[in-house]
């Protein structure tokens, strides 16, 4: 086996947390996120490679798994709908601000629109630059700063849950 392909497979590898934490981003169902993630790197392993040596692998990488979760919902969007519907597993134990705080948010991000949570995903949560999501997304880094300021303008609308503290018992 090739260095260079040694190389590129332990790159890959250490790309495998960013890309879980976008695929999840983006389906919102851990078992097709990982699904997501798993193709893109075969995709990414029969490849070799980008084409371009000077290519950036986590940008290209990157606009392989979102370009193959466009392909998979434009295709299965009947299949997805019935992964969502499964029931979560609700049994968190203490820490249940925590938790409540982390739905409050899922929620928050479900209700923007698609183009707007991904951007906002890249470069908020994943650390991006907004050249390199714009590269990720295929758009002009104007575009990428404008749906970042919507999503955050409209988060900032969001009204946000709050659990009235419950009265101690006597």
């Amino acid at each position: 086996m090739p260095q260079d392909f040694d190389v590129f497979r332990a790159a890959l590898v250490a790309l495998l947390p960013r890309l879980r934490a976008f695929a999840r981003f983006l389906a919102r169902d851990p078992a097709v996120a990982d699904d997501l993630v798993q193709d893109t790197l075969l995709r990414a392993l029969r490849a070799g490679g980008p084409r371009d040596p000077a290519t950036d692998l986590r940008l290209w990488t990157f606009a392989i798994l979102r370009n193959r979760f466009r392909d998979q919902r434009r295709r299965a969007a009947v299949e997805l709908g019935a992964l969502a519907g499964m029931p979560r597993d609700e049994g968190h134990a203490g820490n249940q601000e925590a938790h409540a705080a982390l739905t409050d948010l899922e929620a928050a991000l479900s209700r923007l629109p698609a183009v707007q949570r991904e951007a906002l995903t890249l470069v908020a949560a994943l650390g991006f630059t907004v050249e390199e999501a714009a590269v990720v997304v295929g758009v002009p880094t104007g575009t990428i700063k404008a749906r970042i300021a919507r999503a955050r303008l409209r988060l900032a609308r969001t009204p946000v849950r709050r659990s009235e503290p419950r009265e101690a018992c006597e």
